[in-house]
């Protein structure tokens, strides 16, 4: 199948311009990863996975299933969906079924501000981008994209695509209050307040168990809810908090692998560094140093 190719493919070739070229939204810099077409056979799945950046899959023609979070859903022709960091996810064809389009990933990453700075416009851009959705976005997400030309400069590319963020940001805030507690059942409550324990105790050594006898519930209530609610266990968002502490660590100060280590609860630099790189791809030195090469370029 190739009969939707041709719709994408010079957006496509524009879009990859602005590949690993920060682009500042405030006190947000967003770094366009990767910008890839994304073609499948027919038959094709793809078991659970996740990975450390935000995914946005755009379907030209065909369709697919997706799951994320143990709730699948359908993909057709013109639609697009967006996978955020972390969240465990899989597709699937129907039999005699394939799909074509492109695949973008970026990562956002709130830069290093003096305390009480960021503000709360910011604060709920984050939070929206992390919401799960899982369902197809509506067949006009991606019409700003679809209209990028070939003769755009970088810079009209780069405020194009700013202006495509901004506006799926403005679009969802109006449909949607995150930052109110939505639902107050006891399941909801227990998900929040785990939370809010990694986030306090993370540069600790933490043991599910003990946070599940501090919610004064049972070990394995806690693990069900939370993988239920969130798409991840509990051990791998810990795992997610450290590793954003500590990428803030490798780019805002000189301290060594192993000091980073123990300052976000991990025993030494060596596991350190081995989770590092299952979370984020890369390994430790070579964030900072691509962190560094970023800044010089500025």
């Amino acid at each position: 199948m190739k009969n939707g190719s041709a719709a994408y493919h010079v957006p496509l070739q524009q879009l990859r311009q602005l590949m690993l070229q920060p682009i500042r939204i405030g006190g947000l810099t967003i770094t366009l990863l990767d910008a890839l077409s994304a073609d499948h056979d027919e038959g094709w799945s793809h078991p659970p996975h996740r990975h450390p950046w935000f995914e946005f899959n755009y379907v030209s023609a065909g369709g697919l299933y997706t799951t994320t979070a143990g709730d699948e859903f359908r993909i057709e022709a013109g639609q697009s969906y967006l996978i955020p960091p972390g969240i465990v996810h899989s597709h699937r064809h129907l039999e005699g079924e394939s799909d074509e389009g492109f695949c973008l990933r970026w990562q956002i990453v709130e830069e290093a501000r003096d305390e009480g700075m960021g503000t709360a416009e910011e604060k709920e851009f984050l939070q929206c981008f992390s919401q799960i959705r899982p369902y197809a976005l509506k067949a006009e997400t991606a019409a700003p994209l679809l209209a990028l030309r070939l003769e755009m400069s970088v810079l009209s590319l780069q405020s194009a695509f700013a202006s495509w963020i901004t506006g799926l940001f403005e679009d969802w805030r109006a449909s949607t209050q995150i930052h109110l507690l939505q639902a107050h059942d006891h399941s909801d409550v227990i998900v929040r307040q785990t939370l809010l324990y990694l986030n306090a105790y993370y540069a600790n050594e933490l043991r599910v168990e003990e946070i599940a006898n501090s919610l004064h519930v049972s070990y394995r209530t806690l693990a069900r809810l939370f993988k239920q609610r969130t798409g991840v266990t509990v051990i791998e968002k810990l795992s997610d908090i450290r590793i954003r502490q500590a990428k803030k660590l490798l780019i805002e100060t000189q301290l060594t692998l192993r000091q980073i280590a123990h300052a976000v609860g991990l025993r030494n630099e060596f596991y350190f560094s081995s989770l590092f790189r299952q979370v984020a791809m890369v390994t430790p030195s070579s964030f900072r140093e691509l962190h560094m090469s970023w800044s010089d370029q500025l």
